[in-house]
């Protein structure tokens, strides 16, 4: 893609998403940017996390995004699983909140390509992202970045009004949500009303594997990138989305 592409809005944008550790068995298409958005581990293990980025960082898309789920343990600097408060408790010393150091020397390295967002966002091409790893409360306290419901719209509060691509590891409600073996739409009825006056082009998500699929309404596409299905297993293929800004314009270049 030349730059005149860029000047006319259009970007092609690959995202996947719950990759657990099989980032590698996935058959990853090219494109303008490539998007994970979160849960590229079990539990947040170090050689997980060090293989990830090293193969991320080796995709040949020109810009790569991701965030954290609510499996990378490591990377929430406040929940009580975080190693580093283990380590600091279990030494009788108190614990100001920070990742792991060996993960901040990786994070404080990425090429100027990548983009870690937590929380926060970058602009792309003109293309403005926003991602978070927050979701509601399930089984909080064994993962991560949980939020129970009457407290999370602080974090859609942070959302910029006009966001592009909003990014985000858990789903909206009724749009890709469903656990079928629970019969439960797990997502975010907060996020899917913020979302509402944000009117993002895109919003990418990933967290419940069986709702991996692709929904809209009047104002916003929405994806659930989950590549393994709910037996852990390979089994879904990445999106690839042909996004048109000026024009609010997607177009789905895999189905």
């Amino acid at each position: 893609m030349n730059n005149f592409d860029y000047l006319c809005g259009m970007m092609n944008i690959v995202h996947i998403s719950d990759t657990h550790g099989f980032h590698r068995n996935v058959k990853v298409p090219f494109g303008d940017v490539l998007i994970h958005s979160g849960d590229f581990t079990n539990r947040g293990e170090q050689y997980q996390v060090e293989d990830f980025i090293d193969w991320l960082v080796s995709q040949p898309h020109r810009y790569k995004i991701f965030i954290a789920g609510n499996h990378d343990i490591c990377f929430d600097e406040n929940h009580p699983l975080n190693e580093k408060k283990i380590e600091k408790v279990l030494m009788g010393e108190h614990y100001y909140p920070s990742k792991p150091s060996w993960l901040n020397n990786l994070l404080d390295n990425l090429p100027d390509n990548v983009f870690y967002l937590e929380n926060n966002g970058c602009e792309i091409e003109g293309v403005t992202f926003w991602g978070s790893p927050v979701t509601p409360w399930f089984y909080g306290e064994h993962w991560v970045f949980n939020k129970q419901r009457y407290e999370i719209q602080t974090t859609w509060d942070l959302i910029p009004d006009g966001t592009d691509v909003v990014i985000t590891h858990g789903p909206v409600q009724y749009k890709c949500d469903y656990v079928a073996h629970s019969q439960f739409f797990a997502g975010c009825s907060e996020l899917a009303r913020k979302l509402e006056f944000v009117r993002p082009i895109l919003h990418l998500c990933g967290h419940i594997h069986g709702g991996y699929g692709w929904a809209y309404d009047k104002n916003t596409e929405f994806f659930n990138g989950s590549v393994l299905d709910e037996s852990y297993e390979v089994k879904h293929s990445p999106w690839e989305i042909e996004l048109n800004k000026d024009y609010r314009e997607v177009k789905v270049l895999n189905k």
